[in-house]
């Protein structure tokens, strides 16, 4: 019978440690609570797996001083790994920046072949004419088929703010936009035989019975619309021209920009001109 003491193994009774003493891992020394007593493990050096033939594995577990120091030597500047410490939040940065904000700005210039090409003034402004829808205007006479040599014929148009104006409408494309204003200024007629025109500066004065001549715009016929006359179709083409101001007003990337034109609209009306025959009677006994 092998007998081992507790002198032989190396081993001295130790002060049994409370569970408040006791590391957080226990430190090898496992308190019972029942007994309130440290139970120890005891190994013999001399038996196969004791302490002795553990201690290479340990060896070998334990970094070496040189590796130690160049893994700390291959991290970057100012790690952890260094012995240094980060720089706090704000602090210069080597590239002269703050930690956190931006070193610098770029601004970014598209290629030209992306930047739409700036659209002209002029050819918006001829968009808001188009949407404007400008009218013709709405021939109104005297007479209804049939007009006589002599007799005054008066002229106008439909008055109102469709007739008239003004009007207006806007063209945007962009950075651009043009607001295009219309108005009315006058009514040119022709009347069918050569030379045989009349400018009204307004719509003229609509007729309602008066024998006289118009005030502001009227014709006197002094021909027959004869056949030969009127290239065999009896009738004289009467064609007013409504004479419209345009002008616009925007801006073009910025720019104040203007401008103005003239927009003539038409509209036609064939009239039969005769003549009054008169017979005289010179009466007789």
């Amino acid at each position: 019978m092998l007998t081992v003491s507790l002198l032989a193994l190396g081993l001295a009774v130790l002060p049994v440690p409370t569970a408040a003493d006791a590391p957080p891992d226990g430190g090898g020394c496992k308190v019972v609570d029942g007994a309130g007593r440290c139970l120890i493990e005891a190994a013999d050096p001399a038996r196969p797996g004791g302490p002795r033939a553990r201690e290479p594995e340990r060896e070998r577990e334990r970094p070496s001083p040189g590796r130690r120091d160049q893994d700390r030597s291959s991290a970057p500047p100012g790690s952890s790994a260094q012995g240094g410490q980060a720089p706090p939040a704000g602090a210069p940065q080597p590239d002269g920046g703050e930690a956190g904000e931006p070193v610098g700005e770029v601004e970014f210039t598209p290629p030209q072949d992306l930047v739409p090409p700036a659209v002209s003034p002029t050819v918006l402004a001829q968009r808001a004419i188009e949407t404007l829808d400008l009218p013709a205007p709405a021939v109104r006479m005297s007479v209804s088929d049939l007009a006589f040599v002599g007799v005054p014929v008066w002229l106008w148009i439909d008055p109102g703010p469709q007739g008239t104006g003004p009007l207006s409408a806007t063209a945007t494309a962009g950075a651009s936009q043009v607001t295009a204003t219309a108005r009315l200024v006058a009514v040119e007629w022709t009347m069918g035989p050569p030379g045989a025109e009349v400018r009204c500066p307004g719509t003229g004065t609509p007729w309602t019975g008066q024998p006289e001549p118009s005030p502001d715009c009227g014709y006197t016929y002094e021909l027959r619309s004869l056949p030969e006359r009127t290239g065999g179709t009896g009738r004289w083409p009467v064609v007013a021209t409504g004479i419209w101001q345009v002008d616009w007003t925007g801006a073009s990337g910025g720019t104040p920009v203007s401008g103005g034109q003239t927009v003539l609209l038409t509209a036609e009306q064939p009239l039969a001109v005769g003549e009054v025959q008169v017979l005289v009677d010179g009466g007789g006994g």
